[in-house]
């Protein structure tokens, strides 16, 4: 399916899109459970019930999102089936689906729900690697990074923080303060203060 405009912004991406995917017509009733909106993306939960049987199953709608002045309010929707690109799904939307087994048409959906877990584990992992630096910590990339500037380093030790988030100063070449990103750090050694045992990358 390709992308709908209506002719003006919406103030509530969420809230607008679960009441367009709410319906009822003599067979079918849907209606969604929660939504969650992620950088452009709208996640749903939506439960569909045959109104003849009585039986239910809630399965995940992607919805990408464009909202602006200029050209009003756009999405493009698919389901999980489907096999969408997207998958920073919020784990509470994701324990609303139902198991793969009630779904009436699997598609793609076990490999998107496998690829939003992943993304998950990723992020957790991000989390406890930055979680574990400290004032002293040291950190050492695989290649050199270049900043603003023309500076490069390939090795940094954590100075101080602001409001948490740790400052680094390079230790090879010219002396400079920086903050590194998580993606950097997955793929950097970390080692403790006064440690010679340094944690390999995605430890």
């Amino acid at each position: 399916m390709g992308w709908l405009f209506e002719r003006d912004p919406v103030e509530n991406p969420v809230a607008h899109m679960m009441s367009k995917f709410t319906y009822e017509d003599d067979s079918c009733r849907q209606q969604p459970l929660d939504g969650a909106r992620v950088g452009n993306t709208v996640y749903l939960a939506l439960q569909s019930t045959d109104k003849k049987s009585d039986r239910s199953f809630v399965f995940a709608a992607v919805i990408l999102i464009s909202n602006t002045k200029k050209d009003g309010f756009g999405y493009k929707d698919q389901t999980e089936t489907m096999g969408p690109c997207q998958y920073d799904c919020p784990q509470r939307i994701m324990r609303l689906l139902s198991p793969l087994s009630d779904l009436p048409r699997i598609g793609y959906a076990a490999d998107w729900r496998a690829r939003v877990a992943a993304r998950h584990d990723q992020k957790r992992l991000h989390r406890q690697r930055r979680n574990s630096l400290r004032v002293g910590s040291t950190v050492t990339l695989p290649s050199a990074v270049r900043f603003p500037g023309g500076a490069t380093a390939t090795a940094f030790c954590v100075a101080y923080f602001r409001r948490k988030t740790p400052v680094f100063i390079s230790l090879d070449g010219p002396e400079f303060y920086c903050r590194l990103t998580a993606a950097v750090l997955a793929a950097a050694s970390i080692a403790a203060p006064h440690s010679a045992e340094p944690l390999p990358a995605g430890a």
